[in-house]
Formats: C-alpha cells, sequence, structure tokens
C-alpha cells in the first residue's frame, strides 16, 4: 500500500456521499408517491401508474445505497439513521395512502406499522445493551412488503383479469403480514435475551451476590470514575477471566477518558509473563490463579500503560474446574502507590454470574484502597 492510500484510508468518509444523496431521494420521493396516489384514487389510472413507478425508484435506491456504502466505504453517522427511517416513511406512505383509498384494509395498516415502529422503539430502548443487527428474516419482509405495495398502487382495475391481479396482490400482501408479525416477535424475543444475557444486566444480576461474597457494599464505576478524576490519578486493567469486563464498567461512563488509560486482557498464562511482567516460575510452580499472579499483573499493567491505579482479576470462571481449581476461584488485585493489594473470592452460580461478581469485586477492593491512601471515595 503507497502512502497515498493510507493517506486516504485515514480520511474519515464525508456525508456528501452517492450513497447518502440516493437516501435522502428516497425520502424526497415520499411525498411525491404519496401526492400521486391520494390524487389518483381508484379512478386516474395514469397517476397510479407514475405512482407505482415512483413507488418502484425508491424502493430500488434503497437496495442501491446499501450496496454503495458497504461496497465503496461510504457507511457514515448520517446513513445509519437515515437510512431506516427513509424505509419506515415510504412503507408507512404506501400503507397509509392505500388504506385511505380504500385499497388495503385499515387493520393490515394499523398491524404493519405497530410492528414496524414500535421495532424501532424497542431497538433504541435496548441499545445500552447491545446492538440488534437486522437478519435475514427483515430483509424478506421488506422486500415482500415492497412487492405487496408495488402491486397494490398499480391501478389493478385497467389491467386484463383486474380480479386475478387483485388476488395475487392479496396474497403477496397476506404473506408480507405474517412475516411482519412472525420477524417483529422474533426480534422481540432476542431483545429480550439481549437484556437479560448483556454484560450490563450480568453486572446488576450479579451485584447482591458480590455483596454476599465479598462482605461490602458494592461500589459505583460512575463513583470511582469521579473519584480518580477528582484526584487526578489514571487507572488501567489487567484481566484474565473477566476478559474485559471491569474496563467495560469503567469505560461505560461519561469523562472516564479523563481516566482510563487502557486495558490487557491478559487471558493465556503466556501473556501474563510476556505483557504484564509475571514471574514465569511463580506462574509454573502455583498457576495462574492465586495472589501473587494477581498483584504482579495489577504493579505490571501501572508499569505497561503508565497508569496510577492498576486493577486485575485472574481465575476460574468455570463451568468447570481448571488444573485443579475449583470453578468460582477467583484473586482480584489493586495497585496503588508502588504496591498491590489482593482478595480472594469463591463465588458461585454460572460463569456469568462469577465473571460480573469478579467485576463489582474488583471495584469494590479499588474503592477500599483508595479509601485507606487517600480518605474518603465520592458517592
Amino acid at each position: 500500500m503507497t502512502p497515498a492510500t493510507l493517506g486516504d484510508a485515514a480520511r474519515p468518509v464525508s456525508s456528501w456521499n452517492l450513497a447518502n444523496a440516493l437516501t435522502v431521494l428516497r425520502i424526497l420521493l415520499v411525498p411525491v408517491y404519496g401526492a400521486l396516489l391520494l390524487s389518483a384514487g381508484s379512478t386516474d389510472a395514469r397517476l397510479r401508474w407514475w405512482a407505482a413507478g415512483i413507488f418502484a425508484a425508491a424502493t430500488f435506491t434503497d437496495r442501491v445505497d446499501g450496496d454503495l456504502a458497504r461496497k465503496r466505504g461510504l457507511v457514515t453517522d448520517f446513513g445509519k439513521i437515515a437510512d431506516p427511517i427513509a424505509d419506515k416513511l415510504l412503507m408507512s406512505m404506501a400503507f397509509i395512502g392505500l388504506s385511505v383509498i380504500g385499497d388495503v384494509w385499515w387493520w393490515v395498516t394499523l398491524v404493519v406499522l405497530l410492528r414496524e415502529w414500535g421495532i424501532t422503539v424497542l431497538r433504541l430502548f435496548v441499545i445500552r445493551h447491545g446492538v440488534m443487527p437486522a437478519g435475514r428474516g427483515g430483509k424478506v419482509k421488506t422486500a415482500v412488503q415492497s412487492l405487496g405495495l408495488f402491486l397494490f398502487s398499480m391501478p389493478l382495475w385497467s389491467l386484463p383479469e383486474p380480479d386475478v391481479w387483485r388476488w395475487c396482490a392479496a396474497v403477496v400482501l397476506a404473506v408480507a403480514v405474517v412475516i411482519t408479525v412472525v420477524t417483529g416477535l422474533d426480534i422481540a424475543a432476542k431483545a429480550l435475551r439481549l437484556r437479560q444475557t448483556s454484560e450490563r444486566a450480568m453486572m446488576k444480576r450479579a451485584s447482591r451476590l458480590a455483596q454476599e461474597r465479598v462482605g461490602t457494599k458494592a461500589a459505583s464505576p460512575r463513583a470511582l470514575v469521579d473519584t480518580l478524576v477528582s484526584r487526578g490519578l489514571t487507572v488501567a486493567t489487567a484481566e484474565s477471566l473477566t476478559g474485559g469486563l471491569v474496563a467495560a464498567a469503567l469505560t461505560e461512563i461519561p469523562g472516564s477518558s479523563a481516566t482510563m488509560r487502557g486495558s490487557i486482557v491478559a487471558y493465556g498464562t503466556d501473556v501474563k509473563a510476556d505483557q504484564l511482567g509475571v514471574d514465569p516460575t511463580l506462574l509454573e510452580t502455583g498457576g495462574p490463579v492465586q495472589a501473587d499472579v494477581a498483584e504482579q499483573m495489577a504493579l505490571g499493567v501501572c508499569r505497561e500503560l503508565g497508569s496510577d491505579v492498576g486493577i486485575s482479576t485472574t481465575g476460574v470462571a468455570g463451568p468447570g474446574p481448571q488444573d485443579g481449581v475449583p470453578a468460582g476461584t477467583v484473586f482480584v488485585a489493586v495497585a496503588y502507590a508502588g504496591s498491590a493489594r489482593s482478595q480472594r473470592l469463591e463465588l458461585s452460580g454460572s460463569r456469568e454470574t462469577v465473571r460480573a461478581a469478579s467485576v463489582v469485586a474488583a471495584l469494590d477492593l479499588a474503592k477500599a484502597r483508595l479509601m485507606e491512601e487517600d480518605g474518603p471515595v465520592q458517592g
């Protein structure tokens, strides 16, 4: 790759690109289609053909703008927001317009629109737990809906065998309604599972367990971040069984960039030695799940990432034992002011619960260490 190519690749994608222009065009075509459809009603075949043509053109731009954005690297934040809005506006206009002129039953329109906009709101509601990408079912739903609406937008009464055409259009739209409802229920179920299984949800469910096992009130990530920022301290994490969850809990807090240096996920035993400077002899003789290893990990991440505070986790999340160490055996450690302190945990529950409880315990230990050294933690 040439230097010029590297420079080009580093440039941010402008919102003024062909893919976004097609999306904007689709939005502009929505009122044009609606005006033609409502003006034509069920009597003016010429205007209905124009309406059907506009609908087909708008639907075509939906396919083209997505392909362009992906293949040419034109994906932008504007496109991510505007593209689904354009789709919803076009479909909503078609269903409502066809119901107004009496070609599509209102109950069909209400079912479809409640599903479409309801799922949009649901995606926004669960976005803090994770992103729900569009699946194959959603693409099939959109394609069948578009075909059915295109057929109903045509002046079917002016075609040969109009009853046959009406029957075909009704069958296609009926299939679209079934797919719309089924995929909507599937997405709702996935959203519920996402809320229950996300890292955020696991942390909340594990808080009570962590308090019971650790014996202290769980520290708030926000309070810890606020305290670190107010004292001008930086923090870094070295994580094994938690795989970055401690860092995720901290970086979820707005303003954490002022204190968070980074994280090293040292899942492998050799990584603990190579990246964090843990004594290889210690690892060979006692294994990675021990207090001294956790403390050396915390000190090592302070050294490697240049942070004032280091938080580490190492242990066995389960579901079974590892190298003779029972599941739920965890060590968390915090390094500060040149020394480290560790704590042993004996946790029970699922793998997810053990990992989440380890995060809470690590934050709790960090809170206690800062209280000892510099006074009470905020919050």
